[in-house]
């Protein structure tokens, strides 16, 4: 057998080295996972059931209690909608964009390429037939009525 390539030698003594140290590490962190659900366990126990259940009818109502009284000012915030559509935006770009692509023909087929306020679409640019006024479609939402001119009939552009 024929005597290895010193150069490779020490690239592969390396890499052995960094798995071996890799493993230490991975086995480390599981142990910690394991201590901390042991913790949560003991935790678990030392409460009853009744206490435990109180303490989860709490928790929810505090969510609700939350959720409740930050809706309006959600709905009205900005930056908060220019978040939620830059994540809709992400979801999209993300997405199997060929798969979506497919779907999304099949349904111009059926609409034969116009859209009507009303109508459901996935996502797309639609222009105004009636002004030319084009709008980005990011997620699954319902045609509404043009911005600038209140046409009802809209034609969806090629997908890019």
């Amino acid at each position: 057998m024929a005597k290895a390539n010193p150069e490779y030698q020490s690239v592969f003594d390396q890499i052995y080295d960094w798995l071996k140290q890799a493993k230490k590490d991975e086995v480390a962190q599981i142990m910690n996972w394991v201590e901390k659900a042991n913790e949560y366990i003991k935790a678990a126990e030392a409460i009853s059931v009744n206490e435990f259940q109180l303490s989860v009818d709490d928790f929810k109502r505090d969510l609700f209690g939350f959720h409740h009284n930050s809706q309006p000012k959600q709905e009205q915030s900005l930056y908060l909608q220019s978040v939620k559509e830059g994540m809709w935006q992400h979801l999209a770009d993300m997405t199997d964009q060929s798969q979506v692509e497919w779907s999304e023909l099949l349904d111009d087929f059926e609409h034969d390429g116009i859209y009507k306020t009303g109508d459901a679409i996935g996502f797309g640019q639609l222009e105004c037939q009636q002004c030319g006024q084009s709008v980005d479609i990011l997620h699954a939402s319902t045609v509404t009525s043009c911005i600038t001119c209140a046409g009802n009939e809209f034609k969806r552009k090629p997908l890019k």
